[in-house]
């Protein structure tokens, strides 16, 4: 099997310029819901996640 190739620093900067996009003209508190919104998101599905690895 082949390893999956990824270019962490592609990701990141897409990432970066996705929230910076969704979050551009927002207030400092918009701001945090939306991170917050985001780490909710995540911990809902790090269950799953965990359990693929195992």
């Amino acid at each position: 099997m082949e390893a999956k190739k990824i270019d962490a620093v592609a990701m990141t900067r897409k990432i970066r310029e996705e929230h910076a996009r969704r979050l551009a003209g927002k207030s400092h508190a918009e701001r945090i819901v939306f991170y917050r919104e985001q780490a909710k998101k995540l911990e809902e599905k790090m269950p799953a996640l965990l359990k693929e690895k195992a």
